[in-house]
């Protein structure tokens, strides 16, 4: 019989192996006291092994990675059934272990009219298990295998786990969601939850994401409520709510509708139902749930960087613009490639969805953040989860939160920008932790003490100021900043020992401090070259192989490519120490998308960082004067020219 052959591949899931495995032990076992078992049977050019003879050669052996592969078998061998594979054998299957779930007790022995009769009694509106029942004029052999998987299951529950593993059609589940997505769904919206209360709910407005949502109201205990729906990831939503035992409410999408109370929304695109929808299509989706959001409600949005986050043109574009000017998006998060496994290397966005909060449109900020560079450990999750938290509770959350992630900017720069929504941010420049419960206010009162140890002429004073942040392009739209590249010519062929008039040069090795800055002749490089010469104050940068900046403070230099000069303009809000340092802490080499914050009074940053500079190339010849006398200290001694003893204090030598 069918249900006691399996595959290569089944060997390997029952074995707990990695697939190759399997055709490893098939060539090195070809022989001997315990050959591998020889193939059964052959189906469509496919090789099948008896299943006892697999495990029996897989404990004689001790081979695998499962101690329990003889009770596990069974149900490799139900799921490998290729009649599974076809869709109202899969939806019978899924339905008869629900069933088997609400009457718990066992399906044998129920012809097909008692199974229909039970499915109209638990499932009276045929919205989750009748129709799947009434499809398969046949099901016996069905509940012999529901009953099989159930048997070898931790529980039924877990039993349809392992059928929705295994046999789900591969364009659905090109758009599932895996653990990790599924992780941060959780961390974020269990404190929103949180804040909107103990009666608050859950609302999936796609109403298919059975891969999201009942575990997520199996974590916070949430009620759940769902769009209706027909298809087949409807059906098997409410299904898979119903073994987490949860009763959800259906909502009607037909016309107007809205969510009632406290509710968070939560959206997973594209849709399990419609995998392929275009741009427009979920877009609009979102359109729908934030026309209607009240002041306790919220919508997260877990969707394709493409759509969320990156360049988008057209009719897509226009939409998502006026979903921006509305001031619903309260919050922008590109986040790492690889939460939808069907889709590895597509990057993700998040979007945090609220009702206006009445700020004008001339003043109104969104929040961002682009994280797709980096690990989301626990302590990043659970930073932007606090991070979104303050975002949701507007100005007054704000004041409390030192933003591990998120940063403000002006929303119109947004719109007007026609590039990425998520200008990639700068590093922290305090110590603010990334995790929830530190404020802004902590760090600032540590600062003061240590300014007036280092910078005693100048007063602070702690503010709750917002900040804003730009790209370096849109920075030199505003004509704060200019950026200049550097001229091409060979160094090496350029003496300065001719006539002695020698410039530096800022070349890529210099900047990186690989080499000593050096000098060519005035003479020779305007021969070779129109040269480009630095300003005091211009930030010389590299961005390859790593970004690095320094400040020309004396001006007067050659710049040699692919060294580049970004100049701030006289009245800038923008400092060139300033630039230099978040330059230096980037990671990413797209200088386009480097992000520098303004600062309200530049001109007296200008001077303090004049004077740490001063300070520390005080301490810098302090430290070279320091290693000299070392050196010479030992010369002395070895050559025997001079002879330490040490002082007595107190009259008694020190030992």
């Amino acid at each position: 019989m069918s249900v006691e052959l399996v595959t290569m591949r089944d060997i390997a899931v029952l074995a707990r192996v990695a697939r190759p495995a399997v055709t490893t032990w098939r060539r090195r076992f070809r022989t001997g006291s315990s050959p591998f078992p020889a193939p059964a049977m052959h189906r469509d050019d496919q090789e099948l092994f008896s299943r006892d003879e697999v495990v029996t050669w897989l404990e004689e052996t001790e081979h695998g990675n499962n101690l329990d592969a003889r009770a596990e078998s069974r149900a490799v061998a139900v799921l490998s059934d290729p009649r599974l594979s076809e869709a109202p054998n899969f939806d019978c299957f899924s339905a008869l272990l629900v069933l088997r779930s609400l009457l718990d007790v066992p399906l044998t022995g129920l012809d097909r009219e008692d199974l229909l009769d039970a499915a109209d009694t638990l499932d009276p509106d045929h919205t989750f298990i009748f129709r799947e029942v009434e499809c398969v004029t046949n099901p016996t052999w069905l509940v012999a295998a529901a009953e099989s998987l159930v048997e070898t299951s931790w529980s039924v529950a877990d039993a349809h786990q392992r059928l929705l593993r295994a046999q789900l059609p591969v364009m659905r589940a090109r758009v599932l969601l895996g653990s990790a997505g599924n992780r941060l769904l959780q961390v974020i919206s269990a404190p929103l939850l949180r804040e909107l209360g103990a009666q608050a709910g859950l609302l999936d407005p796609t109403g298919c994401r059975f891969d999201v949502i009942p575990e997520l109201a199996k974590i916070t205990e949430a009620r759940v409520a769902v769009l209706d729906g027909d298809s087949r990831s409807h059906r098997l939503h409410r299904r898979v709510l119903r073994l987490a035992g949860v009763v959800p409410t259906v909502i009607n999408a037909e016309g107007g509708w809205s969510a009632t109370g406290p509710t968070l929304s939560v959206a997973v695109l594209p849709e399990l139902a419609h995998p392929a929808a275009d741009e427009v299509s979920q877009l609009g989706l979102v359109d729908d749930v934030a026309l209607q959001l009240t002041s306790d409600q919220a919508l997260v949005v877990l969707a394709p960087a493409a759509l969320l986050t990156d360049p988008l043109d057209g009719q897509p574009g226009t939409q998502r613009d006026q979903l921006l000017r509305s001031g619903v998006v309260r919050s922008i998060v590109r986040l790492p490639a690889g939460f939808m496994p069907g889709r590895s290397r597509e990057s993700m966005g998040l979007w945090l969805v609220t009702a206006p909060d009445g700020t004008a449109p001339a003043d109104r900020r969104t929040l961002v953040a682009d994280l797709s560079r980096r690990d989301l450990t626990p302590s990043r999750m659970e930073g932007l989860a606090m991070d979104l938290l303050a975002a949701w509770q507007g100005p007054e959350g704000a004041r409390r939160r030192a933003w591990a992630h998120l940063h403000p900017v002006h929303t119109s720069g947004l719109l007007a920008a026609d590039a990425s929504l998520v200008p990639a941010a700068p590093v922290r420049h305090h110590d603010a932790s990334e995790a929830a419960g530190v404020t802004g206010s902590d760090w600032v009162v540590r600062l003061q003490g240590r300014a007036a140890r280092h910078l005693p002429d100048f007063a602070f004073a702690i503010e709750n100021g917002t900040p804003e942040r730009l790209s370096l392009l849109q920075s030199a739209q505003r004509g704060w900043l200019r950026m200049i590249p550097g001229r091409r010519f060979a160094i090496d062929s350029l003496d300065s020992s001719s006539t002695g008039a020698g410039v530096p040069v800022w070349d890529a090795a210099a900047v990186t401090n690989l080499t000593e800055q050096r000098e060519v002749d005035r003479l020779a490089l305007h021969g070779v070259v129109d040269p480009l010469f630095t300003e005091p104050g211009d930030v010389v940068f590299v961005n390859r192989p790593r970004p690095v900046a320094v400040v020309d403070r004396l001006g007067g230099a050659a710049v040699c490519a692919p060294a580049r000069i970004v100049r701030a303009r006289p009245g800038s809000p923008l400092v060139p120490d300033a630039i230099a340092l978040r330059i230096n802490a980037e990671t990413s080499s797209d200088w386009r998308a480097w992000t520098f914050a303004t600062v309200l009074e530049p001109q007296t940053l200008r001077v303090a960082h004049a004077e740490l500079t001063a300070q520390r190339d005080r301490l810098v010849s302090e430290l070279a004067e320091l290693d000299r006398f070392t050196h010479d200290l030992t010369t002395a001694a070895e050559s025997r020219q001079l002879t330490l003893t040490l002082k007595e204090h107190h009259g008694q030598a020190d030992s």
